[in-house]
């Protein structure tokens, strides 16, 4: 190929370039902040708030504030994994799951050691679980607005990511919502909604997250 024609190309290639507007993390946290608030506040004012939520129990408080750590560092490895870059750590959130696990095992041990609990919490309508799974629709489609616009090197590694935090984040507002303080409840339920949401993510988003 003659110079000419290099440069002729080169130059209409350039012809249909444009200015691009750079992507700002803070940006992404406003859009997941706006999404996990509205899913709190419509599901909350549809299935009431529990009436002593400024005095939960030590234990409830503990799971609440354990699972919005979980949803919180699976946001802020997802907003990376949809910036332009190479060698980004995105492992956050899997040491925020690990330090979860706690919770599952700490049920397991209750129930090991109360049938009641363990039987009281079998018996549930799984509204616990459907409002979980609903309040994260809110944070998941902002993540995967994000990421559906920034192409992520790993759809398979945002598939997980995504489910794990809308999951999360919608374990959060259910924690809210329920009034039941039993771990095994709690790990069964909430944590269900979590787990759920976190395959769903990984199983259906993939292939739209893709170039």
């Amino acid at each position: 190929m003659k110079n000419a024609s290099i440069d002729e190309l080169i130059e209409g290639l350039a012809d249909d370039l444009g200015p691009v507007r750079p992507r700002r993390i803070a940006r992404g946290w406003l859009l997941v902040g706006a999404g996990w608030l509205a899913a709190a506040v419509l599901l909350l004012r549809a299935f009431g708030m529990r009436h002593d939520v400024a005095a939960m129990p030590e234990m409830s408080m503990l799971c609440f504030w354990l699972i919005a750590a979980v949803a919180v560092a699976a946001i802020g490895s997802a907003l990376r994994m949809g910036l332009p870059g190479v060698g980004r750590d995105y492992s956050g959130w899997r040491w925020a799951g690990l330090a979860a696990l706690a919770l599952p095992v700490a049920a397991l041990f209750v129930a090991m050691g109360d049938g009641r609990a363990a039987a009281q919490a079998m018996h549930d309508d799984g509204r616990c679980l459907f409002v979980g799974l609903l309040a994260g629709l809110g944070v998941g489609g902002a993540l995967f607005a994000w990421l559906r616009a920034g192409a992520p090197t790993s759809p398979a590694r945002a598939g997980w990511v995504i489910g794990l935090a809308a999951g999360a984040s919608g374990a959060t507002v259910t924690a809210l919502h329920c009034p039941v303080d039993n771990i095994v409840h709690i790990a069964l339920w909430h944590g269900g909604a979590v787990l759920i949401a976190t395959l769903a993510g990984r199983l259906v988003l993939p292939r739209w997250l893709r170039w």
